[in-house]
């Protein structure tokens, strides 16, 4: 990198082409070299090293501009890789682009949350970085999302503990975007193509990283999958319409309930019919039944699929008390529903029976399972003491003999 002495203004593309594909940037980071390259760069003095700004126009999706303080790196230039390396995690976990980071109520505590994030995975030199480490005794851990840990350190706060920052470690970024109430018009959508377009032309450079290096096809720590998911997935509306309150209906295990009726004559006193009712036992339906929601994590379910499961689960939560299972070979987690899906473990095999083990559903005391699958996958061979509803993700030749199915898939337009 080269300063300018005159007035005239820097451009900064050829430089940050030649930075990306150089061989030891792209073949150690393919995927973050693939996403500077969608950056607009420019060079500004008025930040302290680096920054990002994110640009929307409503219906058009948006811009991102990466800020360069050109003096800055040339007194520094070590910490160059590990604050671009910062400002990708910034972009891809969402933090300039979704709604779920506006209007915190402590915008301190989101500012560490989201510089926690950042850092985290970074082995380049940064100066002074906040790192989650600092903060382990309020709660935040290795591999959290930006907003666990922000609703851990609002918790320590309301119970008088003060998560600060401490006064030598300082932030490497410019941050104005944290000021705004709300992102950019069209920017999640801009985050969304840039991620897309870095995955898929950066594939081929990320199976080589990948089998040289650990960690070579991710972004953050996620793959680019996990990011599209944790982008798009529980916050949109569902795009395939599904009445919930019917299904849980025509599924959900039914409960006998004492019934009183003048029909028949009280039992204890048969003698004074007309004057006391008799009881009876009726099914009645399971009013807010428990339910475990296992979701199929394997390769075969796209990053689609899984975004379209973690929308249908908004509605679905307010019938019912949803206890997730992220399945592909083996069970990967279990953890109650809170309101969205940030990612997913798993993204091996498919084995759908781990879920219907008696003790694991015994552990859980469920009233039903409802499977979201693409059915790509063994089945047990008999039906679990529970009803089971199998959400299928694609059309397909599903030969499980049990268990009531549903397709999760739009049907096609007339």
């Amino acid at each position: 990198m080269s300063a300018a002495h005159s007035s005239e203004p820097v451009d900064l593309r050829p430089w940050l082409a030649r930075f990306v594909h150089d061989d030891g940037f792209l073949s150690r980071y393919p995927y973050y070299a693939y996403v500077l390259a969608g950056l607009e760069p420019v060079a500004d003095p008025s930040v302290p090293a680096m920054g990002l700004s994110l640009h929307g126009v409503p219906g058009r999706g948006g811009r991102y501009y990466l800020h360069v303080n050109v003096a800055q790196f040339l007194r520094e230039p070590q910490y160059l890789r590990g604050i671009l390396l910062h400002e990708v995690h910034h972009l891809v976990l969402g933090h300039l682009a979704h709604p779920k980071f506006f209007g915190a109520e402590h915008r301190d505590l989101m500012l560490i949350a989201q510089e926690t994030s950042a850092n985290e995975h970074i082995e380049e030199p940064l100066p002074s970085p906040v790192l989650w480490q600092h903060f382990e005794r309020f709660g935040l851990r290795a591999g959290q999302s930006t907003l666990e840990r922000y609703g851990r350190l609002c918790a320590a706060r309301a119970e008088g503990a003060e998560p600060i920052v401490k006064r030598d470690t300082k932030f490497v970024d410019e941050h104005g975007w944290r000021e705004q109430s709300a992102p950019p018009a069209g920017g999640v959508e801009q985050t969304k193509q840039l991620i897309e377009r870095a995955r898929d032309d950066g594939a081929e450079d990320a199976k080589r990283a990948t089998a040289g290096r650990a960690g070579g096809g991710t972004l953050a720590g996620r793959t680019p999958e996990e990011l599209l998911l944790a982008l798009v997935g529980a916050t949109d509306a569902p795009q395939v319409h599904i009445d919930w309150r019917a299904a849980l209906r025509a599924f959900v295990a039914q409960a006998r309930a004492p019934v009183h009726t003048w029909s028949r004559p009280s039992r204890r006193f048969p003698t004074r019919i007309g004057e006391l009712p008799g009881r009876t036992y009726q099914l009645r339906g399971i009013m807010r039944p428990a339910l475990i929601i296992a979701i199929d994590t394997s390769l075969s379910m796209s990053a689609g699929e899984l975004a379209e499961v973690a929308r249908q689960l908004r509605p679905l939560s307010e019938l019912a008390r949803l206890v997730i299972v992220e399945c592909d070979a083996a069970i990967a987690r279990v953890y109650p529903f809170a309101g969205a899906i940030e990612s997913v473990k798993g993204r091996g095999g498919t084995d759908l029976r781990p879920v219907f083990d008696a003790r694991f559903l015994r552990s859980h005391g469920a009233d039903g399972v409802i499977y979201f699958t693409d059915g790509d996958g063994p089945y047990p061979e008999s039906p679990p003491p529970i009803p089971t509803l199998w959400m299928l993700t694609k059309p397909s030749d599903f030969e499980c003999p049990w268990g009531a199915r549903a397709q999760l898939t739009r049907p096609p337009a007339r």
